[in-house]
């Protein structure tokens, strides 16, 4: 082979791996421009974003249609009028809990957190659900729960007020929904 000829092949194998290359900088740009916004929707879900809400919602819907066992309460005590329920697939330790007709919340000075109780812990030491707000002007939230410890047999969740911050353990002051699981 002489250099013409390897300056002719050449060329000719860069324009047929071209489109290939192109295709995949094509593609790690759009999974680098979404990465973000797709990690982005359950905390927008848990802020009450309107597309966060749209999100939880759906995947709350998937969930509850899926052959999976899931757990599915509806909140007892709490504000007259406010209602809601919680779903827990225990198997991929996730759950949704929504809520209606809550009152909304001031994130500086308080924030509701969910707790989950297992039968397999000390009372005195539920499981951190995570902390979440209700947005003015929302008669329904849905949010994405995780655990922030595995959970073995859920007996009870409850949502409670705490601080700006949340609160590691709950003194339980302010209990403002509770489901019994089961029951």
């Amino acid at each position: 082979m002489t250099a013409v000829d390897s300056a002719v092949t050449v060329p000719g194998a860069s324009r047929k791996a071209l489109p290939w290359i192109l295709a995949a900088v094509c593609l790690g740009l759009a999974v680098g421009g979404w990465w973000p916004r797709l990690a982005d929707l359950e905390s927008g879900a848990a802020s009450g974003s309107s597309v966060g809400q749209w999100h939880a919602k759906l995947a709350r819907d998937r969930m509850l249609a899926s052959p999976h066992r899931v757990g599915h309460w509806p909140w007892s005590g709490g504000a007259e009028g406010s209602a809601g329920d919680i779903v827990w697939d225990n198997a991929r330790q996730r759950g949704f809990l929504r809520l209606q007709h809550f009152v909304a919340n001031d994130p500086t000075n308080a924030r509701y957190q969910l707790w989950i109780f297992d039968a397999a812990r000390d009372d005195r030491y539920p499981v951190d659900g995570g902390v979440f707000d209700v947005p003015p002007g929302r008669e329904e939230v849905v949010i994405p729960v995780r655990a922030s410890l595995p959970v073995l047999r859920p007996v009870a969740f409850a949502v409670t007020v705490e601080g700006a911050r949340g609160a590691v353990v709950s003194e339980r002051e302010k209990v403002v929904a509770f489901a019994r699981a089961g029951g």
